[in-house]
């Protein structure tokens, strides 16, 4: 059985979600008409992946947010989230968020650091809190092995290895899944953040990758 480290870009949005985006503007308003309206989320669903984040550098998107941060509560949170995009941070944001993850697979806490463009974020996250914030993606992880396991008629106890890959296996709490349905000694790892790559360009080799990309 091989298991994928699927999740990773969900578990990283689970950590701006709770440390920046909030700095950002997220669960903010802003007037209109004499109301106070929530800030509207869709400008924070980029943020869920750094490629998709660089894309919000448009004329439309920009023309939108100086608006917005017009008429905003707080302007300086929006003044931040236009700072971000205009000077393509997004890729720097992500890197200190999967280094607070790495850090957090090995160590009970980490320190949280991300500065760019003005802009400062510090906190210190336990794991137990980061694993708080993962609980519902967890849920769903545990879900899927066990439909997989219904699906194909077997048991943990029937299953001799486990392979689990991505750097999303080396969180403890993901790796518990597994060790909780197949023992620990089931459990192979190694080149987490290397085997899916080496495995697509094994793939990438074959004279007919139909049976690949169905």
């Amino acid at each position: 059985m091989r298991v994928s480290g699927s999740r990773g870009d969900r578990f990283d949005y689970r950590i701006l979600d709770r440390l920046v985006l909030p700095m950002l503007g997220k669960g903010g308003a802003y007037k209109s008409f004499g109301k106070e309206l929530e800030i509207p989320r869709a400008y924070f669903a980029d943020f869920a992946d750094w490629s998709r984040l660089a894309l919000m550098r448009n004329r439309k998107t920009m023309t939108e947010l100086e608006r917005l941060q017009k008429t905003a509560v707080d302007p300086d949170a929006i003044g931040r989230m236009i700072a971000v995009i205009e000077n393509e941070l997004g890729y720097p944001l992500y890197d200190a968020v999967g280094s607070l993850k790495r850090a957090l697979s090995s160590g009970e806490d980490a320190h949280f650091h991300f500065a760019g463009a003005g802009l400062e974020i510090e906190a210190d996250v336990t794991r137990a809190q980061f694993e708080g914030w993962i609980a519902d993606d967890v849920v769903r992880i545990e879900a899927a092995v066990d439909r997989a396991l219904e699906v194909a008629n077997v048991g943990g106890d029937e299953i001799d290895r486990v392979f689990l890959t991505g750097g999303s296996s080396l969180i403890p709490r993901i790796r518990r899944i597994f060790v909780e349905r197949f023992g620990e000694a089931a459990i192979m790892s190694g080149g987490e953040l290397t085997s899916i790559a080496h495995g697509l360009a094994l793939i990438g080799e074959q004279d007919d990758i139909a049976a690949w990309s169905a």
